[in-house]
């Protein structure tokens, strides 16, 4: 961002320390300490989903925060790319996962952003969060034979990802994001919007979630096979 919003940066940091702790438990469960089931249960399935939807919304803000929403894509899919790559030597591929999405959505913007602000404020979330949650039901119910379309959300029989963040419907929550972004932007330094605070150490985890997203996952299933490996 080019000037840093200490809410903004303390939500991104909650977020990144709830992900690094529903990515251990479910690290737990491939190595059997866990039942695999419980990733699956309310607790951890509607944690998968704040996390998930908070990245994304708290990436649409930060598009009007960025020198170059175009460059700051390209190296988010970079780092897709090695994670992607990751995944597959651990056995648990990935197809499409969040960085993919946000590296995507991030491209989109730096082209399109400018006529999806368009749309008026008054009308925008609400239209925004409507296709959101229209084409979540067709993305999530739609099974189809062309087994390329599952990027877009439409999964074919037997698609499986251990992450997967299809375009639809989750660009829309990254245009509301980016509806948020703008109202935030053009709000008076000294209003609400931009002074309330944030813990210091989620502020400075949240500048750097990238990094965390990139690194955690080898610390913690390196640290999951260590013990593996001496307990067997």
């Amino acid at each position: 961002m080019s000037e840093r919003i200490r809410w903004v940066d303390g939500w991104r940091g909650l977020v990144c320390v709830l992900m690094v702790f529903y990515h251990f438990v479910f690290d737990l469960t491939m190595f059997g300490w866990v039942p695999y089931a419980i990733t699956e249960r309310w607790p951890l399935f509607l944690l998968q989903r704040f996390i998930a939807l908070s990245f994304i919304f708290l990436s649409g803000v930060s598009a009007h925060f960025t020198h170059s929403n175009l460059r700051r894509g390209l190296i988010t899919l970079a780092a897709g790319a090695v994670v992607v790559g990751a995944s597959y030597v651990v056995d648990a591929p990935i197809r499409y996962g969040i960085l993919q999405f946000l590296g995507c959505a991030m491209i989109l913007y730096h082209f399109l952003g400018k006529y999806a602000e368009r749309v008026p404020d008054r009308p925008a979330p609400w239209l925004w969060a409507a296709l959101y949650l229209l084409t979540r039901v067709v993305s999530y119910r739609a099974v189809v034979e062309p087994r390329w379309l599952y990027w877009l959300g439409l999964r074919y029989r037997g698609f499986t990802s251990f992450d997967w963040v299809p375009f639809f419907p989750n660009i829309f929550m990254f245009f509301l994001g980016g509806w948020f972004g703008k109202r935030l932007m053009a709000a008076p330094e000294d209003s609400r919007l931009r002074t309330v605070g944030a813990p210091g150490w989620l502020a400075w985890t949240g500048r750097r979630t990238l990094w965390i997203y990139m690194l955690h996952q080898p610390v913690l299933y390196g640290a999951c096979w260590l013990a593996y490996r001496a307990l067997h």
